[in-house]
């Protein structure tokens, strides 16, 4: 097997050289299925040992720009208000940012009083943006001064599932991340796909050819077969 790289050219067939502002290398370019590495952190509850905290749970570990900034606010106060739905979830929820924790402490105690909702969930701070330069939570183009808002799902065996890329100035959806975290979990007990517009509850699809008795075990109901290509089955556990 070969591979074949071709030169860029122009709409004349010109040659088009990147400039070296244009060109990068990147040390870890993570990846769905890297297995996340360890690292220690001081948060807004104490120092945290990640795979020690870890163990056991989902993680939603995620990046944003900075304490006392608008889109932040909104999107702190919006994961706080879904607490009950990542503890049902087995999820945990850590914040990566460059801001100091006395700075973040005072501004979820501002956020809390504004929505009405408590930040208990650690939230990091990543002097110099150490940490998310490695993660690849910084992109340069974007802001050279803060993380873009990156989101990765891991499991619990520390490896990670999703990968979310938002620009610094649009908020992360809360409900999104839950739903894929949902569609993973199902994945994982099942061996089911999700269609697209997926949310709990609704029809999955059977992407193997598992025997139809297998099916009406693991689902409580039977399949359908709308296309040779295409089986759902319309309850979900």
């Amino acid at each position: 097997m070969t591979i074949q790289f071709f030169t860029p050219r122009g709409p004349g067939n010109e040659v088009l050289k990147l400039p070296s502002s244009l060109r990068k290398t990147v040390k870890w370019l993570p990846q769905i299925g890297d297995l996340f590495p360890d690292f220690a952190v001081e948060t807004t509850q104490g120092t945290l040992r990640f795979w020690d905290w870890a163990e056991g749970s989902w993680v939603h570990l995620f990046s944003h720009p900075a304490a006392f900034t608008p889109v932040c606010t909104t999107e702190i106060a919006s994961l706080a208000s879904y607490s009950r739905s990542w503890t049902a979830c087995g999820i945990k929820n850590l914040a990566l940012t460059a801001s100091s924790i006395a700075e973040q402490q005072a501004w979820h105690a501002e956020i809390e009083d504004m929505f009405d909702v408590q930040v208990d969930f650690p939230c990091a701070c990543d002097h110099g943006m150490r940490l998310a330069r490695i993660f690849g939570m910084v992109h340069e183009k974007e802001s050279s001064e803060w993380p873009i808002r990156k989101s990765f799902l891991i499991d619990p065996a520390q490896r990670i599932r999703m990968i979310f890329e938002y620009p610094v100035f649009v908020g992360r959806n809360t409900d999104e991340v839950l739903r894929v975290a949902k569609a993973l979990q199902l994945r994982d007990r099942t061996g089911a796909a999700t269609p697209a517009d997926w949310y709990d509850g609704d029809i999955a699809i059977i992407s193997d050819n598992r025997p139809e008795a297998d099916v009406i075990r693991e689902f409580g109901v039977g399949s359908t077969q709308l296309r040779p290509y295409l089986r759902v089955v319309g309850q979900c556990p």
